[in-house]
């Protein structure tokens, strides 16, 4: 799938190698860039990688996950002839920059990088992320790592364009934060928000690690997100065979209603097979379901093995079988956590607020402003 400029979003063109859409309507001068869409298998993830490309440069955000993935979306890049610049990425997790190690190799000159924030905590847990890689992928893991660098400025260019860099936004946790740190991009010639794992579409959403807190900003971010009418959002994760339903509204409001729902379900849910069984049964026909089943072991402080294949069907194994073995589970599951992350939060800005006003410690007011309601932000 391609964007550009003259047809927006409401001209697309699908096809299996995602071809250029509006091809009789060239960008204009004063806006250049087109997005195009890359998006890996179930086995692979379901991670959506964007290509923005200009005339003669180019970047991507997100590197994916896996080894098979990355090769593929380095084809891709070289097939546009354009000068791979950057390797954007988003957050600190596994399955958005393993991947880089591929692109790097078949794009020596190219840099990657990330807002201070996100590559810190990448600088921190790439080891145990290449060991998570090789325990969850086997010979598809995309190791060994390499180290993003800071990318500092409020924006980056391709092409000379402008594409504005919005940090301090909630989305997936997983073992870090709960305000884990998140960077999304605005495509201003594009009215194109590209906010990574804070949105999903037709997808169960990973909510695993994340607290009501942060779920309830996270809410408040995406209902902002919904009044800005932002033209194109590309989700973080979904299935390729999603791509014809995507449309701004629906996957922000997606990722919206499911965080309310699996809110009142967790509460609900004594276990991690409880909480499974009720959110497939309220979203019976959504993909992703590694999402839910990752995000459940994790709320209930469990290590359980997890098989996906190539049709995204998930096989997991047994929970704990006593009190005792879960206990076990969670102490060990509290350490790794405490291993994942540093123990200040210098990745964060100081002048902080909630939604409400009340200081914190976690999320920028000035990122707060951007995208809560106005009764909100206030």
């Amino acid at each position: 799938m391609r964007f550009n400029t003259a047809c927006r979003a409401s001209a697309l063109f699908l096809s299996a190698v995602l071809s250029a859409s509006c091809a009789t309507q060239p960008a204009s001068q004063n806006a250049q860039l087109e997005l195009e869409l890359f998006v890996s298998e179930p086995d692979e993830i379901n991670v959506v990688s964007a290509l923005i490309i200009g005339p003669t440069e180019m970047m991507v955000v997100s590197a994916q996950g896996t080894k098979s993935a990355a090769n593929r979306l380095a084809d891709r890049i070289e097939e546009t002839d354009r000068t791979l610049r950057y390797i954007f990425l988003t957050h600190p997790h596994f399955d958005h920059h393993q991947g880089a190690s591929v692109l790097k190799a078949r794009f020596p000159m190219a840099r990657f990088v990330a807002s201070p924030d996100v590559a810190r905590l990448q600088r921190v847990r790439a080891p145990m992320d290449d060991e998570q890689s090789r325990a969850r992928l086997g010979a598809n893991a995309a190791v060994p790592y390499v180290l993003a660098e800071d990318y500092p400025a409020d924006t980056i260019e391709i092409d000379g364009v402008p594409i504005e860099l919005w940090r301090g936004i909630i989305g997936d946790a997983g073992l870090g934060y709960p305000d884990e740190p998140h960077t999304a991009l605005y495509i201003p010639s594009l009215n194109a928000l590209l906010p990574s794992d804070a949105v999903y579409h037709d997808a169960h959403v990973f909510l695993g690690g994340s607290s009501r807190e942060s779920r309830m900003i996270w809410s408040a971010q995406l209902e902002g997100w919904l009044a800005r009418e932002f033209e194109i959002v590309v989700p973080g994760h979904m299935a390729k065979t999603s791509l014809e339903t995507l449309s701004p509204e629906v996957a922000l409001s997606h990722t919206r209603n499911y965080i309310a729902t699996y809110e009142a379900v967790l509460a609900e849910s004594e276990t991690s097979d409880q909480l499974i069984a009720a959110m497939i049964e309220k979203y019976p026909d959504i993909r992703h379901r590694q999402g839910l089943y990752l995000g459940a072991f994790f709320d209930f402080f469990e290590f359980r093995s997890m098989l996906i294949d190539k049709a995204g069907n998930v096989a997991a194994g047994p929970g704990p079988a006593s009190p005792q073995e879960a206990e076990a589970q969670r102490r060990q599951f509290e350490a790794v956590r405490r291993a994942y992350n540093p123990p200040d939060r210098s990745d964060r800005e100081s002048q902080a607020v909630d939604c409400c006003g009340t200081p914190r410690s976690s999320l920028s007011y000035a990122a707060m402003q951007r995208f809560l309601p106005a009764s909100l932000a206030a």
